[in-house]
């Protein structure tokens, strides 16, 4: 693969996820310090913006602000209102929608923008243990200029979580307690992609400037690589011992946020967070 071994470029991140380049400097969501972290090779770590809860995932918007998936805190005692977060380059935080097309958000997960300009998120409702009562994922479209969206598609107890579209505007997303990636097909209904190996919970995902695809893998500790079509696995890329969480590209380098492993229902007990950063060749 075209990627250096990868380095841990930053410590001290309380379960990082959702890495995104914005105004200037690479930006994390913590989810179990419900912060929003700026990081950058001279300024090290700094906190921006309280974002409380569970902020699990990131997406740009047209306008020039950072939008946010905010989960309600599953799994911690900080609990707030599950929606989608917008955060002004100034810091300050506004909720964009707590429900879409009449139903009520459990959970969103993950989000991108989609090639209509809309918000595409994932939203497995409250529920953080494969083995409990899992509920029905679903996909939900949002305008973040009105709030208003509407319900995609519906998915099984499967754990919709990272979600990206390809060059070609197909929507792609990881099922975690499914063990696959999914993807909208042209009828509108889900269709299977690929079977993960049971060592590999898919989660964040992003792809590069050639096509290929790359998802986080928590329980593998690594980013999985694929091909464009997301049916077969090319390489591994290992992070370390931690939790593979999501990941993005700057400037050709892949960032990876990876969690301190742990259980997500003990925060008490997580280890630091980590930033990695595989330099292109």
């Amino acid at each position: 693969m075209p990627y250096r071994d990868g380095q841990e470029v930053a410590s001290g991140l309380v379960f990082p996820e959702g890495p995104v380049w914005w105004d200037g400097a690479l930006h994390v969501v913590e989810v179990l310090g419900g912060t929003l972290t700026r990081w950058s090779h001279d300024g090290g770590l700094e906190r921006v913006a309280t974002l409380g809860g569970g902020p699990s995932g990131t997406a740009l918007g047209a306008d020039g602000a950072l939008y946010v998936s905010q989960n309600g805190g599953v799994g911690t005692p900080n609990r707030t209102r599950p929606g989608i977060q917008r955060v002004a380059p100034d810091g300050a935080v506004t909720m964009v929608c707590t429900e879409l097309g009449g139903v009520a958000l459990g959970a969103p997960s993950d989000l991108t923008t989609g090639p209509d300009g809309r918000l595409y998120l994932t939203d497995p409702g409250d529920v953080i243990d494969p083995a409990g009562d899992v509920r029905p994922g679903r996909i939900f479209a949002v305008d973040p200029a009105t709030g208003e969206g509407e319900l995609v598609v519906e998915l099984g107890p499967v754990y919709p979580n990272g979600i990206a579209f390809d060059a070609g505007g197909r929507l792609l997303w990881s099922e975690s307690f499914g063990m696959r990636l999914g993807a909208l097909g042209p009828s509108g209904a889900p269709e299977v992609l690929l079977e993960l190996p049971k060592t590999h919970m898919p989660d964040g995902m992003c792809f590069d400037d050639r096509g290929l695809l790359y998802v986080a893998s928590p329980t593998a500790s690594c980013v999985l690589v694929l091909d464009g079509s997301g049916t077969e696995a090319l390489a591994e890329l290992p992070c370390g011992d931690g939790l593979a969480t999501s990941c993005c590209f700057v400037e050709g380098d892949l960032y990876v946020t990876v969690a301190g492993a742990s259980e997500i229902g003990h925060p008490e007990d997580a280890k630091p967070g980590t930033l990695w950063r595989f330099r292109s060749s």
